[in-house]
């Protein structure tokens, strides 16, 4: 599986803006360890989005399954006093829709303009507090960001909670992305399957981890 894995990471390209949806019980801890132990093997620098202090709560879960901190720097949106990672910028939460430039001299500064992996999270709850002008406004602003050929941008979303707060912000975002996959589990595997593909290599694509194997070998 970790060879397949690679395969998918490795197929995506420089400029695009994909999505990993899942459910509230399908542990994408696992998936981001996958992600990370990616770019750590490719020297890869990673520069992620904490949205309303998402990350540090997603990697104490990681700490409980026994995974490694990432060495990553931080851009905080919103949130408190919770942190994790190397936080590099902060950016309050009725800006990010707006501040395009703003957003785009602090990742500059934090990153240096190299070419890297932009994990995303939380961005689900912003649906929660903003009204639907507001949402569309965010995925404007995010959709300026596709093409964009120093980065990777990977948004892991709660489906289920975008889904009940929000049903038309999923569709919606899947138009802007140039790759989406859902990660779940079915019976005894983690599964990713490719259901959108800007390298048509990709399409249909699934991949299967054992769970128990998975869990052993971290």
């Amino acid at each position: 599986m970790a060879d397949d894995i690679d395969n998918f990471f490795s197929s995506l390209k420089f400029g695009e803006t994909v999505i990993i949806e899942h459910s509230s019980t399908a542990m994408p801890e696992i998936f981001f360890h996958l992600l990370v132990k990616f770019c750590s093997e490719r020297g890869l620098p990673i520069l992620i989005d904490d949205i309303l202090d998402t990350y540090p709560q997603f990697v104490s879960r990681m700490e409980v399954l026994g995974l490694p901190q990432p060495e990553a720097r931080v851009i905080k949106i919103g949130g408190g006093k919770l942190e994790a990672g190397k936080v590099v910028g902060r950016i309050e939460v009725d800006k990010y829709s707006v501040p395009l430039g703003y957003y785009g001299s602090m990742r500059d500064k934090g990153i240096k303009k190299e070419e890297h992996v932009n994990p995303v999270f939380g961005l689900h709850k912003l649906i929660q507090i903003f009204n639907r002008r507001e949402i569309l406004s965010l995925l404007t602003t995010i959709s300026s960001f596709v093409g964009d050929r120093n980065r990777i941008a990977v948004y892991i979303i709660n489906r289920d909670f975008s889904d009940q707060m929000e049903p038309g912000f999923i569709p919606s975002f899947e138009e802007i992305a140039t790759t989406v996959a859902e990660w779940y589990m079915d019976g005894e595997d983690f599964v990713l399957d490719v259901i959108k593909a800007a390298n048509p290599e990709l399409l249909g694509k699934e991949y299967r981890l054992n769970v128990e194997e998975a869990l052993n070998s971290l």
